[in-house]
């Protein structure tokens, strides 16, 4: 008994060749070395402080961060 089968070429549109997936955009991907070392650096923490806050809104951020 020979069973006939055949053949049919599927689309290969589900592999995107170098790019992300679609709505993968968001998620976080692996930084090439290039962009490694092009990347910012933050020196000093001081970067963080906001000036011309009110003690109010300073003592909320400081909640929020130890939140």
């Amino acid at each position: 008994m020979t069973l006939g089968h055949t053949l049919e070429v599927m689309s290969d549109a589900a592999h995107h060749h170098g790019e992300p997936a679609r709505g993968t955009s968001l998620l976080p991907v692996d930084l090439t070395q290039d962009q490694l070392a092009s990347a910012p650096v933050m020196t000093s923490l001081d970067s963080l402080l906001i000036d011309d806050l009110t003690d109010d809104e300073d003592d909320a951020f400081a909640a929020a961060l130890d939140a």
